[in-house]
């Protein structure tokens, strides 16, 4: 027990020396890796929200007690966004959520070996959204058909190789350099209604050699056009591909070894076909860059719809003749509407349904978010679901 006192101690202290005081570095090679020796056979993770990730009132040994509890064997960090990070980011050093700590190294500190001395794999979560930065410079953002910007989504061509899509990809290379995590998470990175403005044209004249939008009998922008969701695929896709080819070339090469996963949304009634007008067509994005993950979000509480409906999502694409290694479901808390702010979770049997249904159909790699929705009585249903089938790694 002395031995295992000592190792943990000397992981704590490895990966905190932001509180020293001293000067930090994007490339801390002398960190214990996140990633496990050897992966673990099935994956089943909690998901932490960044403001439980940058509170310094958070009790990471509670945190480390309920993952324990559940059976946890890895956790996903938020690291924040490219203009909002977790750490001390030396490309943008203004971004810092706390400048002089880093949350995610206090957070791993606490939370990479269960107190049996397992090996949790750690992955780090980047949210693409960029509001503050959008309202610094209104010209990086999405336009819709009719004008108007959005004020938390940047346009296609800030993403393609503009200056939003640069910045990710940086971040991302910084995140596995500095703590070489199991994976990197991008969520929040799809198309809606902003993918129209003169910048897009440009670049939908560039990729397709067409002269304008498809047009509508009115002339109106005819949003529908499969050109359309293909043209933003394409975008997607050379995107990620940039991500995947930054993240190999990290650690001499090590990188390679970091996962990459996409957050992608469900089309309930044709899960297989994906969601091509948001960029997120399953198959191109699986085809085109190599070792990519699909994080499913099944959010059976918003909109409401039953529980059972997850396990149907996974034999819809294993039907369809998907390798299902290739997808993680996340199994979402929330309940009601987006604008709903009293954001209470949905009920624990809920819960007990959907992540039994998520690890069906193949699927060996299920995540349940977020932290902060978790109640007592959510904990105990993943203690029953996960306590005696999560696999474990041997300590390293």
């Amino acid at each position: 027990m002395t031995g295992v006192l000592v190792v943990l101690v000397g992981l704590a202290v490895l990966l905190a020396r932001p509180w020293s005081g001293g000067p930090t570095t994007d490339a801390s090679p002398s960190a214990p890796s996140l990633r496990p020796p050897t992966p673990h056979d099935e994956v089943r993770s909690v998901s932490v929200d960044f403001d439980v990730v940058t509170d310094p009132r958070t009790d990471w040994d509670a945190v480390d007690r309920h993952l324990d509890q559940a059976g946890a064997n890895a956790v996903n960090l938020n690291a924040g966004r490219v203009e909002f990070t977790a750490f001390d980011w030396s490309a943008h050093p203004d971004a810092a959520a706390e400048p002089g700590t880093d949350h995610l190294a206090v957070a791993s500190s606490h939370l990479v070996h269960a107190p049996d001395g397992t090996h949790r794999a750690i992955s780090l979560i980047v949210d693409a959204f960029v509001p503050a930065w959008i309202k610094a410079d209104p010209s990086i953002a999405g336009v819709d058909p009719q004008g108007r910007r959005s004020t938390h989504i940047a346009s296609a061509s800030a993403l393609y190789d503009g200056p939003v899509g640069d910045r990710l990809v940086a971040y991302v290379t910084a995140l596995g350099q500095r703590y070489d995590p199991s994976t990197i998470e991008l969520t929040e990175l799809f198309f809606s209604s902003y993918t129209y403005g003169p910048d897009d044209l440009a670049l939908y004249r560039r990729l397709t050699g067409a002269t304008d939008w498809p047009r509508a009998a009115d002339g109106s922008i005819d949003t529908t056009d499969p050109s359309i969701s293909r043209w933003r695929n394409t975008v997607m896709t050379h995107l990620l591909q940039r991500t995947r080819a930054a993240l190999d070339a990290v650690r001499d090469g090590a990188g390679r070894q970091i996962g990459l996963t996409l957050d992608v949304r469900v089309d309930w009634d044709d899960p297989a076909a994906g969601k091509p007008y948001n960029g997120q067509d399953y198959r191109a994005l699986l085809a085109g860059v190599r070792d990519l993950r699909l994080q499913l979000w099944a959010y059976v509480g918003r909109p409401v719809r039953p529980a059972a409906s997850v396990a149907g999502l996974t034999r819809s694409l294993a039907d369809a003749g998907y390798d299902m290694s290739r997808f993680i479901v996340s199994v979402g808390l929330w309940s009601g509407s987006s604008s709903d702010s009293t954001q209470a979770p949905i009920a624990p049997g809920v819960l007990d349904v959907a992540v039994r249904g998520a690890a069906t159909s193949g699927v060996t790699d299920v995540n349940v978010t977020p932290y902060a929705l978790m109640t007592d009585a959510h904990w105990d249903v993943l203690s029953s679901v996960w306590g005696e089938t999560a696999s474990a790694s041997p300590a390293p």
